[in-house]
């Protein structure tokens, strides 16, 4: 019988396993921040409530540097240093996912003609654990991307291991609306554990790490390894020293930090206000799913653009062109918005369909295309950033740090932009389309006070 490729041991082997790899990770993504919110907003919850939901299950992904010490230090040999760490967060993000899907919230209308939602804090809870299984493959998956990918193709691979993220969310998301219709909701949404299963299997039987470089060590370090726990968590304080420092006293280091807390680019086209306004203008589901499909194709294909263009133009000059890029629309959708009268968000329809209003619809399709185009070409930018400036010591936790903070960045837009949009009446902060748009606009252009300060890390050999 024929050895097994391994995919990490070419440069197509790698771009193809690391596409897979965050497929796997916008997968649930998808489901919960697309095809689940939305089924909430047809069911009656308002704009606050959804984004407090998906603010609230998200937050695994700021605490994943905790798991970064783990991923660089603790690993059984046999296994793979990364690759363990990926096929027991897989294990785990299946099994939850199963269970979510399987208690799905009901919804009936209470005595005062409000929405009542049961299981809602069992389905949340399920979710917020299978987030910490997501951040943890995350961490992995980026730690074993730092040591095998090489510098000239960090571009390239970013561009389409987000385009693969994408890919997953569109099947997670649009696919599940798509086969809502002929299956229902929670039948259709087994599609994404049915592929998030085809990853795992491909990590375990196509991904081995023992072509990568290993740092030297002298007899006495060797030793080291077999000492126990003891030994284990001196390296790990010894090991946190090395993180503090790195982070708190070194330009770069607070810099990325500062750089990460702040938006890249406009965020209200694809939050809480994007799922809160699409029905509301008329738009049926299958409407929905055809232009987040549509979106993610662009997205999908100008990211690994973005990445490509990165390589050779430089990494800030592109980030930046194009994470303004992404205002452009923002700021346009929130003038149409305000021309056609559209100032607060509509209130809610006991059958969960409002009037269609064309021009907005079309106006939306434009914005939302334009949006999808420059913030594929931003994204995989970003995070090549990143890999150019982590300490190649701490490169999981450097790096995981970083990109944690992102994510505080989407949380925070989830939680402001359903408080922003829900009428003061229901506890929102009643504000305007217009002010919604403008608001997330400044905040989007922030970046650029930090960026141009921020230089790459030096090229140091691992010891």
């Amino acid at each position: 019988m024929p050895a097994l490729p391994n995919l990490l041991a070419t440069r197509r082997g790698r771009l193809a396993g690391f596409f897979s790899l965050y497929v796997a990770e916008g997968l649930p993504q998808g489901f919960t921040a697309t095809a689940v919110a939305l089924e909430f907003k047809r069911m009656g919850m308002n704009g606050a409530a959804i984004g407090t939901f998906l603010a609230t299950i998200m937050l695994p992904w700021t605490w994943k540097w905790l798991i970064g010490p783990l991923v660089d230090n603790f690993h059984l040999k046999q296994f793979g240093r990364r690759k363990q760490w990926i096929v027991v967060a897989q294990i785990g993000m299946l099994a939850t996912l199963v269970a979510a899907i399987l208690l799905l919230p009901a919804s009936a209308t209470g005595p005062d003609g409000g929405k009542v939602f049961t299981g809602m804090a069992l389905f949340s809870t399920i979710l917020l654990i299978h987030n910490i299984f997501a951040a943890s493959q995350d961490v992995a998956i980026d730690a074993l991307a730092c040591s095998a990918l090489q510098e000239e193709e960090r571009g390239t691979a970013n561009g389409l291991m987000f385009a693969g993220a994408q890919v997953g969310a569109a099947i997670g998301g649009s696919g599940v609306i798509f086969l809502k219709e002929q299956f229902g909701f929670a039948t259709a949404s087994f599609i994404s554990p049915l592929l998030l299963s085809g990853v795992m299997l491909m990590v375990i039987f196509l991904i081995f790490e023992h072509h990568l470089p290993k740092p030297e060590e002298s007899e006495s370090q060797a030793h080291h390894h077999h000492r126990g726990f003891g030994h284990g968590l001196r390296r790990i304080v010894a090991y946190s020293l090395v993180v503090l420092r790195v982070f708190f006293l070194t330009k770069r280091g607070i810099l990325g930090l500062l750089l990460a807390l702040v938006p890249f680019g406009g965020m209200a086209l694809s939050l809480t206000v994007s799922t809160i306004l699409t029905p509301t203008l008329g738009m049926t589901d299958n409407e929905i799913a055809k232009l987040g499909l549509t979106c993610s194709i662009v997205f999908t294909v100008c990211c690994m653009t973005g990445g490509f263009l990165s390589d050779r133009f430089g990494r800030r000059l592109t980030l930046a062109v194009f994470s303004l890029g992404t205002l452009l629309p923002t700021l346009w959708m929130g003038w149409r918005l305000h021309s056609e009268g559209w100032t607060h968000a509509a209130a809610a329809s006991p059958t969960g369909t409002w009037p269609r209003h064309e021009a907005l619809i079309a106006a939306w399709w434009t914005a939302s295309l334009v949006y999808s185009l420059f913030q594929g070409l931003m994204y995989g930018i970003r995070t090549a950033l990143y890999m150019d400036i982590i300490e190649p010591r701490i490169a999981a936790t450097h790096f995981t740090a970083c990109m944690a903070l992102l994510n505080v960045v989407t949380i925070y837009s989830y939680w402001w932009q359903g408080k922003a949009i829900t009428p003061i009446a229901e506890k929102g902060w009643g504000l305007t389309y217009l002010q919604i748009f403008t608001i997330d606009a400044a905040l989007g252009a922030l970046f650029l006070l930090i960026l141009p300060f921020v230089k790459p890390a030096e090229k140091v050999q691992e010891n």
